[in-house]
């Protein structure tokens, strides 16, 4: 096939499906693999998803993650073929029907499907739910199969959604006339306990109360509550007072309601005569947040937070992967999020999380003052791992320098016996440690050190040092301080001629994924970073469950990977 051809094939399967095409519909009009990776660099396609190419010259679709993600369960299948039963089925449904309707505010970070069926997904970024649909459940928004806003309600309640978001959902799908209240209400009855009110409660104050978390009350009652019962015979019954909302602070204070949560959240950038309003109208008003959070004791979210410092350059992804999969486990979602400020700022986000049910438990990456570890601190569900600053720069454990004399020995038992070690940043923990294990293991097992280059983790500082190595140094054998660094020091050495690893051998440190795929494949020191995320966050689930705190020993923490830039001395 021609180039032509191939784009008028794929052109023509896209027509329905929002400009999209998988590589399995692809396959199909036989168009190979290799067709589209070229079509993709030559600006015709965009890769949108594993196996989902966008054509460029299509309008860029909405819900483009939920659209790849549903088209991804059975790729092979047009959509205007698609069904909503059997195996490759599935319907948008939770929060990413919400996205879809148009209801209930920022999308989620993840997508979220049903299917009738078992099955599982490699994509951490989609979440799969079994359940049963009834045709009625069911409606097409933009070719998309997706659950009705009533239904949607349903689902989001069963899967204890975060009261404040399911609330603001039910109060704009009310106000633009997607669903009414008293039709709603006896479906949703059954979840009132979840949410810690009284079990006798009725639907309809279920989603009174659910709204008034996020703070869009409903007007009126929309469907009729029971009249309040008699303390006594004889006793007039008395109308139960209405709690006061944020938007009733925020009006008396003559601010906005974003200020208020700011205040609620301890905003330390707040004026002071702002400040004081809101404080006097809470005091006025008798207004609680936090009975909100008393009320709701029993109601799980499912969800765990994951914090990181805002705005890093740095994400250790296998730790998350780590601790995200011993979460789904257990049955929890994982979410990641980034906390600006130091650590009394970052505690007082992670306070506000928790007493706003937003999260069951918190694993923190980096510091967090005395939520974790000081007095008190026990109430609270979290977690810190210790192993990190509050720049995620590597402490504790995973700084540990001393595979650095493991390396060196490897490297002796082959005959080496000269060595460079180009460091990395002083500033890190990690890379002091193995600068100064190296220099002390040199000298303790009768090794020479032609010296030390200050490096700063990048290419750059490896490939300087091996372009610069004069001639005549005598060294056959390279530490560099992590894989990058590494990396730079092959180039370095491919670039004057020198062979590796027959003339000289490099060791990393890392075991990043591209270096099990460069020429040579790189040396390195793998650490088991998903091991420390899974314990850790172990710990924090046995914490939720009151029990004690497992062992976080990591046996094989640091192990050499020897692989094709190290070698013996052929010198």
């Amino acid at each position: 096939m021609t180039q032509a051809d191939v784009l008028r094939a794929l052109d023509a399967r896209a027509a329905g499906q929002w400009g999209l095409v998988t590589t399995a519909q692809a396959k199909l009009d036989g168009v190979q693999g290799v067709q589209l990776l070229r079509l993709e660099r030559s600006g015709a396609l965009e890769s949108v998803g594993h196996g989902v190419y966008r054509l460029a010259a299509s309008p860029q679709p909405e819900h483009l993650r939920i659209k790849v993600a549903w088209l991804r369960l059975d790729p092979g299948t047009p959509a205007r073929d698609r069904r909503t039963e059997g195996s490759g089925a599935g319907v948008v449904s939770h929060t990413s029907a919400c996205a879809v309707h148009g209801l209930g505010g920022r999308p989620a970070d993840f997508v979220e499907l049903t299917v009738s069926s078992r099955r599982t997904t490699r994509d951490e970024t989609v979440v799969l739910h079994r359940a049963a649909m009834d045709a009625g459940d069911i409606t097409v928004v933009d070719g998309l199969p997706v659950t009705t806003v009533p239904r949607t309600v349903v689902d989001l309640l069963e899967a204890r959604a975060d009261a404040a978001r399911t609330g603001t959902f039910v109060a704009e799908a009310a106000a633009r006339g997607f669903v009414r209240v008293d039709d709603l209400a006896p479906r949703v009855a059954g979840f009132a306990g979840a949410y810690g009110l009284p079990a006798d409660a009725s639907g309809a104050e279920l989603l009174e109360f659910l709204c008034e978390q996020a703070g869009r009350p409903l007007r009126a009652r929309k469907a009729g509550r029971p009249a309040a019962k008699a303390a006594g015979p004889g006793t007039a019954s008395t109308p139960e007072r209405k709690r006061p909302t944020i938007w009733e602070v925020a009006k008396r204070a003559g601010v906005s309601h974003q200020t208020v949560s700011r205040f609620l959240k301890n905003d330390s950038g707040m004026k002071p005569a702002t400040r004081a309003r809101i404080e006097r109208a809470v005091a006025e008003l008798d207004y609680r947040p936090n009975l909100m959070a008393r009320s709701m004791r029993t109601q799980r979210s499912h969800r765990i937070t994951i914090v990181l410092p805002e705005l890093s350059g740095f994400v250790p992804i296998p730790l998350l992967r780590g601790a995200s999969s011993a979460a789904h486990e257990a049955g929890y979602m994982t979410d990641v999020v980034g906390l600006e400020g130091g650590e009394s700022r970052r505690a007082r986000s992670v306070l506000s999380l928790l007493e706003a049910r937003q999260a069951d438990g918190v694993l923190s990456l980096v510091p967090l003052g005395d939520l974790a570890g000081g007095q008190g601190a026990g109430q609270w569900p979290v977690v810190v791992l210790g192993e990190y600053d509050d720049k995620l720069q590597s402490r504790g454990r995973l700084a540990d320098g001393r595979p650095a004399e493991e390396i060196l020995r490897h490297l002796a038992d082959q005959g080496h016996r000269r060595f460079l070690h180009v460091a990395g940043s002083q500033h890190w923990a990690s890379a002091r440690n193995r600068r100064a294990v190296y220099v002390e293991a040199v000298e303790r097992l009768g090794l020479e050190s032609y010296g030390v280059v200050d490096g700063d983790w990048s290419v750059r500082s490896g490939y300087e040092a091996a372009r610069d190595l004069p001639d005549d140094s005598g060294v056959t054998a390279v530490l560099a301080a992590n894989d990058y660094v590494a990396l730079g020091v092959l180039r370095g050495f491919q670039d004057r001629g020198t062979r590796v690893p027959e003339e000289m051998s490099v060791f990393g440190w890392d075991d990043e994924e591209f270096t099990r795929y460069f020429s040579p494949s790189i040396s390195t020191v793998h650490i088991n970073k998903e091991e420390v995320g899974r314990q850790s966050m172990l710990s924090l689930l046995a914490l939720l469950r009151g029990e004690p705190e497992p062992k976080s020993e990591v046996a094989d923490l640091f192990h050499l990977v020897p692989r094709g830039s190290s070698g013996p001395v052929n010198r």
